[in-house]
This record gives C-alpha cells, structure tokens and sequence, in this order.
C-alpha cells in the first residue's frame, strides 16, 4: 500500500527537511487559520496562535507518533494553544463564521438579511461553550470526521458526537424566534 503524500512529507520533516515541513505548512496553514479565526474572531490573534502551533508542531516533530494522524495532531496542539490563550489576558472568547458566507441574491435587500443572519448566528455561536464550540467549528468548517475531533480533543467518538449535537441544539434553541419567522 503507497502511502499518503502528506504521510511521505511528515516523515521527511521528521527526518529535518525543512521543505517538507513548508509544504506541510502551506497545506494546513489556511485550514488552521481559518478555525482558530472562528475560535477567537480575531484575525490577528488567529495569525498568532497559527504560527506558534508551527512552531510548536517543528519542535516536537520527533515526538509525533502518528496514531491520530498528522492533521488532527496539529488540531491539538492548536486546541491547547487556545487555551493557554484563554487562561491569559486574551480571555476573551468570542467566534466569526467566515465572511465569505453572503445570500446567493445580490440584491440590497438579501444582502442585508445575509449579513443579518450571518451576524445572529456567528453572535449565538460565540455564546456557546468552548468544549461546544470547537468540535461543532472543526467538524462544519473543515469537515473532519468525528473519529479525527475525538483524537484532537483526547474524549471518545461519542463524546464529540454528543458535544456536536448538543452545540446545534443550543444554536437551534437560540435562533428559533429568528427561524419561525414573525407570529402573527
């Protein structure tokens, strides 16, 4: 069985080939950031907490075992760098959904109702506990299966599962007056 190109590049980076880091770097920097820009909605502290969970994942390279793959071991890392974050003066947990999310309608008027609901739900989704916000970020922005969170978060499957359904349950419960619409 040929094994993965990013399983080829982690060992070449294991072994101290720079380049192979790099291109490890160029593959998740944008998946990374963009998670830990949903977790703090904060671009600048984002680029920060990104960089040094490279700097971290570099130095502790040859420690990498690769029992819950690369990807979600950068996950980690990451995962715990934000609460290291959170334990500081940066406490401030907040989340954005990608900006990127407007109504398919150019129209001033969908516009403005895109951006509205864009704002309800990225405000009820910063409102929602961190071991709640996290996985339910990881698994709708960068699709990573339940199995892959567990491992970056260390609880089982069900776990993860469980805080997933309980953070889309909490968001339904907070917009449901904004999704049955007005009463009459």
């Amino acid at each position: 069985m040929q094994p993965f190109p990013e399983d080829q590049l982690v060992e070449q980076a294991r072994a101290g080939n720079r380049q192979a880091f790099a291109a490890l770097v160029d593959l998740y920097w944008p998946r990374l950031f963009r998670w830990l820009h949903g977790m703090t909605a904060s671009s600048h502290a984002a680029e920060d907490l990104t960089q040094d969970v490279f700097l971290k994942a570099w130095s502790s390279l040859a420690s990498f075992q690769g029992t819950i793959g690369f990807r979600a071991w950068l996950y980690r890392i990451a995962s715990n760098a934000l609460i290291d974050t959170r334990r500081g003066p940066r406490g401030a947990r907040t989340a954005a959904l990608p900006d990127s999310l407007t109504a398919h309608d150019p129209s001033p008027a969908a516009v403005a109702i895109g951006r509205e609901s864009q704002t309800l739900v990225r405000d009820a989704c910063a409102r929602l506990p961190a071991k709640l916000q996290g996985p339910l970020l990881l698994r709708t922005q960068e699709e990573m299966s339940f199995e892959e969170i567990a491992g970056i978060y260390g609880v089982t499957e069900e776990t993860i599962r469980w805080r997933v359904f309980k953070a889309r349950q909490q968001l339904l419960n907070e917009l449901k007056h904004y999704l049955d619409g007005p009463q009459s």
